[in-house]
């Protein structure tokens, strides 16, 4: 497996056992690390607000072993960089990337964009020490009204150039979704009537860690689904888990 680190590296402050804090300037950020003995793979949340993730992996029974390591800062989905006095915000799951950071920055200043390249890198490395697994594996929620279902994949909608493959399962929520990038998953879901989406060779760069794993050949999954919607991302994660199991 191919990973293409970014340099510069942040210095790390210990926290207790499970944790690591992150400096982002005057503002920090947590990592906490959930293991499990003999953990299949370890799962990754980026987003701090997407709670029902968090409760649905806590949720799962002792046999379907995940370790998991969150992204923390103050139960928010945008993360702050703080510097003289100033808030640089910034989303967590668009700094894996150059041209992501320049997307995501708010407002971009060039210094503070190298000083979050240097933490993505950290929290890139953080995780791939933690995982006994090839797959880098998130989970995320969405909501009813927005602002991402599977069919924002499917022509004539605004991801439609982002897949290369699209499966609806017809009885299975639009907000629930897996995207993928290794054809022989899409094909696993898809045969268990799982709404799949297969991601592009060549994805828009938007900076996020599914893009960053196609462009460096690392199998990745999402597991997307909507707020509230626990009992079915518990089935979703049971389902990764025998998918895994196989490999």
């Amino acid at each position: 497996m191919k990973h293409l680190f970014i340099s510069g590296i942040l210095q790390l402050t210990l926290a207790p056992p499970t944790s690591t804090t992150y400096q982002l300037g005057t503002k920090t950020c947590t990592t906490k690390f959930t293991e499990k003995k003999n953990a299949v793979a370890t799962l990754l949340s980026l987003h701090d607000n997407e709670n029902t993730a968090i409760a649905t992996y806590e949720s799962l029974a002792t046999n379907i072993r995940f370790s998991l390591l969150e992204l923390q800062q103050e139960n928010q989905r945008l993360f702050i960089y703080q510097e003289n006095g100033k808030d640089y915000i910034f989303d967590p799951n668009r700094i894996f990337s150059d041209e992501g950071i320049k997307k995501t920055l708010k407002p971009y200043d060039a210094n503070t964009a190298s000083k979050i390249k240097d933490f993505a890198a950290a929290i890139f490395k953080a995780f791939v020490l933690k995982n006994p697994n090839k797959y880098l594996i998130s989970i995320h929620n969405n909501t009813d009204e927005g602002p991402l279902s599977i069919r924002d994949y499917i022509k004539p909608n605004k991801y439609q150039n982002e897949a290369k493959g699209v499966f609806v399962a017809p009885n299975m929520d639009e907000d629930d979704f897996f995207l993928v990038t290794e054809q022989e998953d899409f094909d696993y879901l898809k045969m268990h009537k799982q709404n799949v989406v297969l991601q592009s060779d060549k994805p828009t760069d938007d900076g996020s860690l599914s893009v960053y794993c196609e462009k460096n050949n690392i199998p990745y999954i999402n597991i997307e689904a909507q707020n509230e919607h626990t009992k079915i991302q518990k089935e979703m994660m049971k389902i990764i888990y025998t998918l895994l199991k196989t490999k």
